[in-house]
């Protein structure tokens, strides 16, 4: 059986293809607009009584058009599937439904639905007036999780329909979105309608309906990459929150139709989100209403799904900076090259100041202005290490100078270096004269290497031929050993063989380890906790 649609094109209409006004006046969920162009060519489409076949007929003020829609009366066949079920009784099922599931069917998914599961479930959805969307109330895009109520029989479809349309249900979302939302708690009233340039999409429109979304910050991230928000729709229209948030500045993360996919907004951690945010990050995760039989307030509320948890977890996490300090002699070296092999990324000071020396590199350039040839005799060569090492110790003033030229240099590479790694888990830096230098951070995890004063000397003296009395200016030039060691907050004890400092290395990438899984159990109670 077929029945028509009649419509009559408003002055303001005229010029519009006929497909694009087809689908702006169909009642909600419009079908896809292939399948409007496809009732076109299949002579379903009439223009002042006469067949067109032609989708991109342009119309005319006044003009009539009468559509023959399919018949949508057969009854649908219960599919067997896994089901979420919140409450059960005999009027009302209460469901967890998940991402990936369309609520009802629609010409653009021939795939089961929530309704096919649900006629699987509770045979009695078939008695109903509705024979493609039996017992369905209101509905969830496809890809948004979260409670959703369903009538099982003609008498609470009818008093739950009436509750949503009076606006006495309560719903409460969540949603993770983009940048950082500055008001504690506001109001979008804005109207909505089909978009004009892709009617798959809905747009802040004039003409469109009135749309009220309230919303409240429930943690905003340190860093400003995202806000996490309670939000209660006041109105229900289609993609009311995700279109009302984009609007906004700050669309849903993972939402693929209204920006939430634009992964640079967070930065260096856009190559892994996409594998977390796999559909838009909005979850009801609240539903209360009253009972359609027994008038009881009733309200339910499930958990955050597990992909927002991910994603939290992931945006929260800090790369774990740690420095690796000491004294000449000490192993920090060898501690650093366990971490190398181990390929996390590593920051050395010696190599930047080495780098730095070289001919029309920053520090080439200093030196080269303050001192002329001193320590650059020649224009292509770099600066000579040894001639300015025996200045030093010779002239203990100069070191100061020297370190005023140099460590901002060297600070801005270390910057550059933790912003560069800023996705990993951890990364290290060995810059010997950490403290001496003002270069401390707070949020750096300092770890100093200590090995007796003999131990150094002989290992000096047999690895870099360093005479006593070297070895005593130089060390005088830093921090003295016991006061670095106070400084840190771990040690490393190289008092032993060679070898087995690799051994301590080792000890502390497992207490590396450890605190990092213990920040991010407290960072999971703090955001199971939120809502």
């Amino acid at each position: 059986m077929l029945h028509e649609l009649s419509l009559r094109v408003d002055d303001s209409r005229s010029g519009e293809r006929l497909d694009r006004h087809i689908i702006r006046n169909l009642p909600e969920p419009a079908p896809a607009r292939a399948r409007i162009q496809a009732w076109i060519r299949q002579g379903r489409v009439l223009l002042d009584g006469v067949t067109c076949l032609k989708p991109s007929q342009r119309l005319a003020a006044g003009q009539r058009v009468q559509i023959n829609l399919p018949d949508q009366s057969k009854d649908l066949e219960p599919v067997p599937g896994k089901l979420d079920i919140v409450y059960l009784d005999r009027d009302i099922v209460v469901v967890n439904k998940p991402a990936d599931l369309s609520v009802h069917p629609s010409s653009s998914d021939t795939r089961p639905t929530l309704v096919h599961y649900l006629l699987h479930k509770c045979p009695g959805l078939t008695m109903q007036a509705d024979k493609q969307r039996p017992g369905i109330v209101h509905r969830l895009d496809k890809d948004t999780t979260g409670l959703m109520v369903s009538a099982l029989n003609q008498e609470a479809t009818e008093d739950l329909s009436r509750q949503f349309a009076r606006r006495t249900v309560d719903k409460k979302y969540l949603a993770l979105v983009w940048g950082l939302v500055q008001k504690d708690q506001g109001r979008v009233e804005l109207p909505l309608g089909r978009d004009p340039q892709n009617k798959t999409r809905m747009a802040v429109y004039r003409e469109g309906r009135a749309a009220r979304t309230s919303f409240r910050v429930l943690k905003r991230d340190p860093q400003g990459l995202y806000s996490f928000l309670e939000v209660k729709i006041l109105t229900g229209r289609t993609h009311q929150i995700r279109v009302h948030l984009s609007h906004s500045g700050h669309p849903v993360a993972g939402d693929r139709v209204y920006g939430g996919t634009e992964w640079s907004r967070a930065g260096l951690k856009k190559r892994f989100l996409p594998r977390l945010a796999k559909r838009q990050l909005l979850h009801a995760w609240r539903l209360g209403f009253r009972h359609p039989v027994s008038g009881q307030w009733l309200e339910f509320s499930t958990a955050m799904p597990g992909d927002f948890i991910r994603s939290m977890l992931w945006l929260d996490r800090k790369c774990q900076k740690v420095i690796i300090t000491g004294s000449a002699g000490c192993g920090k070296s060898t501690v650093m090259e366990y971490f190398r092999q181990r390929r996390y990324p590593v920051f050395s000071a010696d190599e930047s100041v080495s780098d730095l020396y070289q001919p029309g590199r920053d520090g080439w350039v200093m030196l080269k202005k303050r001192f002329g040839s001193r320590f650059v005799p020649d224009d292509d060569q770099p600066v000579d290490k040894k001639m300015l090492m025996a200045a030093v110790i010779q002239e203990p003033l100069l070191m100061e100078e020297i370190m005023h030229l140099v460590h901002p240099l060297v600070q801005s590479r270390l910057e550059e270096f933790w912003a560069k790694h800023s996705d990993r888990r951890l990364a290290l830096a060995e810059v010997p004269l950490w403290f001496e230098s003002g270069m401390a951070e707070q949020d750096c995890l300092n770890v100093g290497v200590f090995c007796p004063d003999f131990l150094r000397r002989q290992r000096i003296y047999a690895d870099r031929g360093w005479t006593g009395e070297v070895f005593e200016r130089l060390d005088k030039l830093q921090l003295p050993q016991p006061e670095k060691m106070r400084r840190c907050q771990l040690l490393l004890d190289n008092s032993q063989e060679k070898d087995r400092i690799r051994e301590r290395a080792a000890a502390l990438d497992r207490l590396l380890q450890g605190l990092r899984r213990k920040n991010a159990r407290i960072l999971l109670q703090h955001i199971k906790a939120m809502a």
